[in-house]
């Protein structure tokens, strides 16, 4: 029977799997439950979860264990780990967890236009920072994860170089 990781928003998901005839017997943190599932496409199936109908599509980006779950259009992000090597990973002190650099640089040079936060503040990933104008376009420079700003080291009107310190996360 398959045992598996999965981490969804920093919460831990002991998963056992086991499969007959197309009916799934799944034991989630020792709650027992019941999955019937028929694949739609490639990554999209129906499961009947718990007697409740969900269209559920899996998207993988094929270099680590992050996949995406759209569960009735609802977008879930997480890991999906072999249990035993997540557990051997932890003892290891090896994290599966993305890092973020604690600086951000400019990857161009270029004059800065705008600064969209400023110290002190909670950024989501995708959020914009700062709007670098190079070469007549204007580039927003928007959050790599989420993350608290630190510290700013540039000023709007000013030039940066290509490596530049632009601002540092907590």
């Amino acid at each position: 029977m398959p045992r598996f990781l999965v981490t969804i928003e920093d919460k831990e998901f002991d998963v056992w799997l086991n499969e007959e005839n197309g009916i799934f017997e799944v034991t989630v943190n020792g709650s027992n439950h019941t999955v019937i599932s028929s694949q739609l496409g490639i990554n999209r199936f129906l499961m009947l979860y718990d007697n409740a109908p969900n269209e559920v599509e899996i998207r993988s980006n094929g270099y680590n264990s992050k996949s995406n779950l759209f569960l009735s259009g609802h977008e879930i992000n997480g890991t999906v780990e072999d249990y035993k090597l997540a557990q051997l990973q932890k003892a290891m002190g090896i994290s599966n967890k993305p890092s973020i650099d604690k600086q951000l640089k400019a990857t161009m040079p270029g004059m800065v236009l705008d600064l969209k936060i400023k110290a002190g503040d909670i950024v989501k990933k995708g959020d914009p920072l700062l709007i670098i104008e190079a070469m007549k376009m204007e580039n927003v420079i928007k959050a790599p994860s989420d993350a608290t700003i630190k510290s700013i080291a540039v000023e709007s009107g000013k030039s940066v170089d290509k490596g530049d310190k632009l601002l540092e996360f907590e």
